[in-house]
């Protein structure tokens, strides 16, 4: 098919109506190569004004889940240190911790929009997977309903694995809610087990991703399973589709969400369930051949402050600073405060020989944390610095930076990550 473009002019034998046409003039012109050129220039034109909608989606994300997380640290810092003043078996201890459960899905709303664009990657470790999971168990234990009995298998050691904790932990919470809300009239068993297998342990039927390939090694199992109502076999090959449900409108991302992790990690979800009978739900993840957690992390994970000292603690967000400075404080640290930089540097040359370790906001008026970082480190070159920010590190730590801290750590934290940071900056790591 060729497009073409005909001009032209009639002569008529005079100039009545009537008169018959003697010939036409005129030219018939070939465009089909400029067709398709401006369909090209139009297609390209979608592109640009896409890739624009999507520079300009990725800084307004941004900028929303730095000032999400900045708020929502806040309620977490205070809602942890509110359960831990309370007797657990209290009513009131129940609500705060599903509050504290809800503040955690926010923060994971907030990670996955900006890793679903591109902006976020999380930084990897070795860790123990039963330790990891161990770590999650209060927090799931409340939550699920009194008539639901909750079997755990957590070997000690458990098997290593090169991941990230916050991702393993929302993988298993996940799977864990989804398997007590299967249970009829929330009555039943979940199990939670973990365990170690062979690439030919892995059953190829319900595999997810579906062109998943196992690799040359053996793999760390998280097996979850319920005695709930099963799942229709219909239904198995749509579960890890955003916004799919079997229960009722406006569920299910947890599934998805569980798959999109497990895919950044080569690994792979199995599914089997019966109608009736209930479903177990298995996700591999592949154990690396070094497995070694680094002394500093390995510390860390059980590691009990021996030495507290003075934090000088720079915060521009009023409700954030007050947060963070009881928490400090029931750390056992005594705390010095500044709003910006410029008066975290007069505190700082003022109490110079008490200061054992700064804890420093990234977005600040005045002065950033890295400029407060420089400024700190020409007074006293060795002093130990937390960086936080809501970004994730990844994103702040792209340019060149002359003075680097100790630790990053990202906001919304809670005491056990800030004890962590601490001991990690002081100790030099």
């Amino acid at each position: 098919m060729r497009w073409l473009r005909v001009t032209g002019q009639t002569s008529f034998s005079g100039n009545q109506p009537g008169d018959r046409s003697l010939q036409v003039n005129g030219i018939i012109q070939d465009i089909t190569e400029g067709k398709r050129l401006a369909e090209e220039q139009k297609k390209f034109e979608r592109q640009r004004q896409q890739l624009q909608k999507s520079e300009s989606l990725k800084t307004m994300a941004g900028a929303i889940a730095h000032h999400f997380n900045n708020q929502l640290g806040a309620v977490m810092g205070n809602l942890e240190m509110a359960i831990d003043d309370l007797p657990q078996d209290t009513e009131t201890a129940r609500i705060l911790i599903a509050a504290m459960r809800g503040a955690r899905n926010a923060v994971e709303v907030s990670r996955l929009m900006l890793t679903y664009l591109g902006q976020t990657t999380d930084k990897y470790t070795l860790l123990d997977l039963s330790n990891v999971c161990r770590q999650d168990l209060p927090l799931l234990q409340a939550a699920i309903p009194e008539n639901v009995t909750f079997k755990v298998n957590l070997p000690s050691p458990g098997p290593i694995i090169n991941s990230n904790a916050n991702q393993i932990q929302q993988v298993l919470t996940n799977l864990v809610t989804n398997a007590w809300e299967a249970t009829d009239n929330n009555q039943g068993i979940v199990d939670l087990t973990v365990k170690i297998v062979s690439p030919a342990d892995i059953l190829a039927i319900n595999c997810f991703p579906v062109d998943w390939q196992s690799q040359d090694c053996v793999y760390a199992c998280m097996e979850v399973t319920d005695t709930g109502c099963g799942i229709a076999d219909k239904d198995i090959e749509k579960l890890f589709d955003p916004f799919f449900s079997s229960k009722f409108a406006g569920r299910g991302l947890g599934l998805s969400v569980v798959l999109g992790i497990v895919k950044v990690h080569d690994g792979a979800v199995t599914v089997e369930s019966k109608m009736g009978q209930g479903s177990t739900f298995r996700v591999f993840l592949p154990i690396p051949a070094e497995q070694t957690i680094p002394q500093s992390d390995a510390a860390a994970q059980a590691l009990e402050i021996e030495e507290v000292g003075t934090v000088l603690l720079v915060e521009d967000e009023e409700i954030m600073r007050n947060m963070a400075q009881t928490m400090l404080t029931r750390l056992g640290y005594k705390v010095l405060t500044a709003k910006d930089g410029v008066e975290a540097t007069e505190v700082f040359k003022k109490h110079l020989n008490e200061i054992d370790v700064v804890v420093s906001d990234l977005s600040m008026p005045r002065m950033d944390g890295w400029e407060t970082l420089s400024a700190l480190r020409r007074i006293s070159p060795d002093i130990p610095v937390v960086l936080v920010s809501g970004h994730d590190e990844s994103k702040v730590t792209t340019d060149d930076h002359v003075e680097l801290p100790q630790v990053f750590l990202q906001k919304p934290y809670q005491k056990a990550a800030l004890k962590e940071a601490l001991v990690r900056a002081m100790k030099g790591a």
